[in-house]
């Protein structure tokens, strides 16, 4: 007598393999789906600001989008206007005039990080953008001090001079 030795099907083995595929998806898919979720009312604002910045301050063209929450929140547009002038236009979030800063009249991104790198040191530098503080423009600055405390830096756009300084929350 022959004994025959039983081979399970393939598809036995396949079955659980797909079942973790599908899982594995479903939860890729849905967290990209949450994360699109979360992001989109900021992109949704951002795409707002640089419409009413190309309609109502001659932007032509843009190369990055700031956004800030002191008091009130804006969205700060980088770019070009028709004359080919270097200009940041700034959008209050909840409505209000715009505000056209020419880049040559104050200080740049560059100009104030580098003077924040001079003076303070910092561990790492979070966050640079244009806001409104006391009426005037200007550049807030975020972060870490050389031990790890989250820092603000608020800085004149037309002059540099430190309007206010928050160290070590």
């Amino acid at each position: 007598m022959r004994r025959e030795v039983m081979k399970k099907p393939r598809s036995s083995y396949r079955r659980p393999i797909i079942i973790v595929l599908v899982v594995i998806i479903v939860l890729i898919l849905s967290g990209l789906f949450i994360l699109n979720r979360a992001t989109a009312p900021n992109s949704r604002a951002q795409r707002q600001a640089i419409s009413l910045s190309q309609k109502y301050a001659g932007l032509k063209s843009y190369s990055q989008v700031y956004w800030t929450n002191l008091h009130k929140t804006y969205y700060t547009v980088d770019g070009t206007n028709k004359q080919n002038q270097a200009v940041y236009v700034v959008v209050p979030k909840k409505g209000g005039n715009l505000r056209v800063l020419k880049q040559k009249n104050g200080l740049t991104r560059n100009q104030v990080l580098q003077r924040v790198w001079q003076n303070r040191n910092p561990k790492k530098v979070l966050r640079a953008s244009i806001s409104i503080f006391n009426e005037k423009p200007a550049w807030v600055v975020t972060y870490l001090s050389q031990q790890g405390k989250l820092c603000y830096e608020t800085i004149q756009f037309s002059n540099g001079k430190v309007l206010q300084k928050i160290v070590n929350i």
